[in-house]
C-alpha cells in the first residue's frame, strides 16, 4: 500500500485572506470568452455549475514507461486530455478558456514562490497560470497510476477555478482565521470534486477499472487534515472522499458547489 498523497498546505492563501491585500468586486468582468462572474456570484452561482455533464472523450494515453521521456509523454497526453475536456466545458458555460503553461521538474527546486515540498508531484501556480509536475521515480515507474491522474486533475481544477472567477472571489479578505480556513477548505474540496468530474468522464476510455477507482479513493481517504496534521486547510478524509466521489458519480460540475454546502460537509 502506497504512502498517502502529501498536499501543499495553503497557508499563503489563508494569510492573504486575513491581511486584506486581495480584493474582488461583485458583478461580472468581460473577457473574450464571455462575462466572468466576480464576488459571491462567482462562488455560489457560477455558470460552470450549469454546463452539464463532461462528455469529451480522450484517447488512451501512451503507456510505455520506465524513462523520463516516456513519463513526460504520458503526462503531456494527460494534460492534453484535461485541456480538451475543460475547454469544452467552459465553452458550454460561456466562460473563457486558456491552456495553463506547463513546467516539468526532475528534481526538487522551487515553484509558485514555494520551496518544493518532498513527495509533492503536482502544483498549480495561480498568478502564472502554470501547472508544475515533478517527474520523480514514482511517476517514471507508473505515470498512468490512477491516483496520480486524480492528483493532477485536482491541481488542474484550480486552473478551472482561476478561469471561471472562483479563485479571485476566494481571495476576498475575511476577518478571522477560522473563516479563512473554512473558505480555503471549500475551495480545495471543490477542486477535489472537479477532479472527480474529470475522472468520471474519462475512466472507461482510459480502461481503468472499479478497483483502480477504489485504490485512488483509499489513498485520498488517508490524506485528510486529521491524518497529516494539517491546519484544517483541505478537509477531513471523509469529506475529501465524499466530494471526490460526488464529482465522479455525476461527471458534472453541478455536483461541486461547495459554497452553498453545509458547514459539516466542508469541515
Amino acid at each position: 500500500m502506497r504512502t498517502p498523497r502529501i498536499v501543499l498546505l495553503a497557508g499563503a492563501l489563508v494569510g492573504l485572506l486575513l491581511t486584506g491585500t486581495a480584493h474582488a468586486n461583485v458583478g461580472t468582468a468581460r473577457t473574450a470568452g464571455g462575462p466572468v462572474p466576480t464576488g459571491s456570484k462567482a462562488l455560489t452561482h457560477n455558470p460552470l455549475y450549469r454546463s452539464g455533464k463532461m462528455t469529451v472523450p480522450c484517447g488512451r494515453h501512451p503507456d510505455d514507461f520506465a524513462s523520463v521521456g516516456a513519463a513526460k509523454k504520458h503526462l503531456t497526453a494527460m494534460l492534453g486530455c484535461l485541456n480538451a475536456s475543460w475547454s469544452a466545458q467552459l465553452k458550454k458555460a460561456g466562460l473563457p478558456f486558456k491552456k495553463p503553461a506547463v513546467r516539468y521538474l526532475t528534481k526538487s527546486t522551487s515553484a509558485c514562490g514555494w520551496r518544493w515540498p518532498e513527495y509533492v508531484v503536482g502544483m498549480y501556480c495561480v498568478k502564472q497560470r502554470q501547472m508544475v509536475v515533478r517527474i520523480n521515480d514514482y511517476a517514471i515507474q507508473d505515470p498512468a497510476d490512477p491516483d496520480l491522474l486524480v492528483l493532477i486533475a485536482h491541481e488542474y481544477a484550480h486552473h478551472v477555478q482561476n478561469l471561471s472567477g472562483i479563485w479571485a472571489a476566494v481571495r476576498t479578505p475575511v476577518r478571522s482565521k477560522a473563516k479563512a480556513l473554512e473558505r480555503n477548505r471549500r475551495n480545495e474540496l471543490q477542486a477535489e470534486c472537479l477532479a472527480g468530474v474529470f475522472a468520471g468522464s474519462i475512466w472507461p476510455s482510459q480502461q481503468y477499472t472499479a478497483e483502480d477507482w477504489a485504490e485512488a479513493v483509499d489513498i485520498l481517504g488517508r490524506s485528510g487534515d486529521e491524518e497529516i496534521g494539517a491546519d484544517r486547510t483541505h478537509g477531513t478524509s471523509k469529506n475529501r472522499v465524499a466530494w471526490l466521489q460526488r464529482g465522479f458519480d455525476s461527471a458534472s460540475p453541478a455536483a461541486c458547489n461547495t459554497w452553498t454546502a453545509t458547514a459539516s460537509s466542508v469541515a
